[in-house]
């Protein structure tokens, strides 16, 4: 079988040299500009939907997307110590990590994520400037046939070498009056019918909830903790406490572009004379996430929480 392989890798490579294949070097280049930040791609690529942080592509020869984002990050977000403890692809079967690379983009420490989701190959690029989160995500179809080798195919060669392209063009002008982001993510609670904004702010930021900045990142490996008012600022957790064991907390993180599925494990853990800066949040082989409000209602005598555990993790969709 591996002396096939080499065989038919072979084989495409003569043909590629001998012009028989068309890698797309006649493709124009366009140019794409965002803000401070902008790069070059292929006329291939048919822009499907954009706004002031974000540009999708979809490439009409190869049929794969890139998404490229940009997003303020939280005060004291590392993306490194996030991509590093984060357990994206190691929870949801269907959604694979085969891989993590350290690359530069624009002189820039970058990190590289591949993923396998069912047929398809996920291509994750992360770097930061200007107190921001970049991310240049490609998806297309996979070549990975199992989970020993992988079949070369020409339209994943032809894809690759625009991608990589695209990437290696990208230029960040400074903008040092990049400011803190306001809202990072969404939590939503559907048993209760519950959607809110979450923000590293304050805990009395409209419509939202605060995110704890002791506690750790959504699908870390520690305890996330989420705190909102119960009666005051829109009582954003006045119902936690009817939520039930299995219940589901979802969370749509946009500096990792992922959903994260949790399960309510028990409620009504009460702690007397404690507010939830006063927790210590801890490590944990599994992410766990807690949700604080005050008790009794109207009063801020104790912490009311309620805590779940990781069971699904998603890439983040358009539609989400």
């Amino acid at each position: 079988m591996k002396k096939f392989m080499f065989i038919t890798g072979l084989l495409i490579l003569v043909i590629a040299a001998s012009g028989f294949v068309n890698f797309n070097t006649q493709n124009k280049i366009k140019h794409y500009e965002m803000g401070e930040l902008s790069f070059d791609y292929p006329d291939t690529w048919n822009i499907t939907s954009e706004d002031n942080s974000t540009v999708s592509f979809f490439d009409t020869e190869d049929l794969y997307n890139v998404t490229i984002i940009k997003q303020r990050k939280p005060q004291g977000y590392s993306l490194k110590n996030s991509l590093e403890l984060n357990s994206a692809g190691n929870i949801n079967k269907n959604f694979q990590l085969l891989s993590k690379n350290n690359l530069t983009v624009n002189g820039l420490e970058a990190y590289e994520n591949n993923y396998r989701i069912n047929d398809t190959q996920r291509k994750e690029i992360w770097f930061e400037k200007n107190n921001k989160i970049y991310s240049v995500i490609y998806t297309g179809p996979s070549n990975i046939e199992n989970e020993d080798f992988s079949i070369l195919n020409l339209n994943l060669i032809n894809s690759k070498g625009s991608f990589d392209k695209a990437v290696n063009s990208i230029q960040i002008k400074d903008n040092a009056s990049a400011s803190q982001s306001t809202h990072w993510a969404e939590l939503s609670i559907p048993s209760i019918h519950a959607e809110w904004w979450i923000t590293s702010k304050s805990v009395n930021t409209a419509n939202s909830v605060y995110h704890m900045p002791n506690s750790y990142y959504p699908g870390e490996k520690g305890e996330m903790a989420l705190m909102g008012h119960h009666t005051t600022h829109h009582a954003p957790f006045l119902y936690i406490n009817t939520l039930d064991p299995g219940d589901e907390v979802i969370i749509k993180d946009f500096l990792t572009q992922k959903k994260y599925i949790y399960e309510v494990e028990y409620n009504g853990d009460i702690r007397w004379g404690v507010k939830g800066k006063d927790i210590e949040y801890k490590a944990s082989e599994e992410p766990k996430l807690l949700l604080i409000t005050c008790y009794p209602p109207g009063y801020s005598r104790a912490a009311w929480i309620v805590h779940a555990k990781l069971v699904s993790v998603q890439p983040l969709d358009k539609e989400d």
